[in-house]
């Protein structure tokens, strides 16, 4: 499956000693996130829009935000979470913006002509304060074409661009990292259907081919997830 591919390419960006958050409607990071921790064993602190405090286990349900999908967890709170990202304690944090562009603008709010939106969107919630903040930031997107990687995104929900952080896309094609010193996107993994070609013939912008792997999926990864995502809501994202 697509999508698991893409959860695995999250887990695999995800450090030992790292604190890291989701929000809200984000099962591929919550998914990836707990990949690390509970599979490849990574020693990280998973906190969520929930208001969990590394949980023990969790049951995927319609909404991240969902309390009753996490269980045998202290509280912490968003204000409290949102306090750790001003103090440079929250490592990681993940975004799942309808557009990226060049220059690491994401947009999470409009589509179109702000005052005159083809498409209004969810909305950028603390997109613009934490995104350069956060020691990491990893976007994801599972519709990889040139109306979600773009030259310029319609709006600014928040952008990375005057920050030192580490910036990554997790899309279905490929990961991408941003380089702060060459200004541009790099390719760094493909999946077993992908190429450099098909990356940037599906891309508004040029970027560069660093490929260092192939993320394929195993047998046991697989049963992981599905031990996560019973009801298999993920797949949703792959149409």
């Amino acid at each position: 499956m697509i999508i698991d591919h893409v959860i695995k390419a999250i887990a695999i960006h995800i450090n030992s000693g790292e604190r890291v958050y989701v929000g809200l409607n984000s099962i591929p990071a919550l998914l990836g996130s707990f990949m690390a921790r509970d599979f490849y064993n990574k020693d990280i602190k998973i906190l969520s829009v929930s208001e969990a405090y590394n949980p023990a286990r969790v049951s995927i349900s319609p909404s991240t935000g969902d309390p009753f999908f996490v269980s045998e967890s202290p509280v912490m709170t968003t204000t409290d979470a949102f306090d750790l990202v001003q103090k440079g304690k929250i490592d990681v944090m993940f975004l799942g913006p309808s557009q990226i562009d060049s220059e690491t603008n994401v947009n999470l709010s409009v589509i179109g002509n702000y005052y005159k939106p083809e498409v209004r969107l969810p909305g950028g919630a603390a997109t613009a304060f934490i995104l350069p903040l956060v020691g990491k930031a990893i976007l994801w997107n599972v519709k990889h074409s040139k109306n979600s990687l773009v030259k310029r995104v319609d709006f600014v929900t928040g952008t990375a661009k005057y920050s030192k952080n580490k910036v990554i896309i997790v899309t279905n094609l490929c990961v991408m990292e941003y380089s702060r010193a060459d200004h541009r996107w790099k390719v760094t993994y493909l999946y077993p259907w992908s190429d450099f070609k098909t990356v940037q013939d599906n891309t508004g912008f040029e970027v560069e081919d660093n490929v260092i792997g192939r993320i394929e999926l195993n047998e046991r990864e697989k049963m992981f997830l599905d031990s996560l995502d019973t009801s298999k809501l993920r797949l949703a994202l792959e149409f």
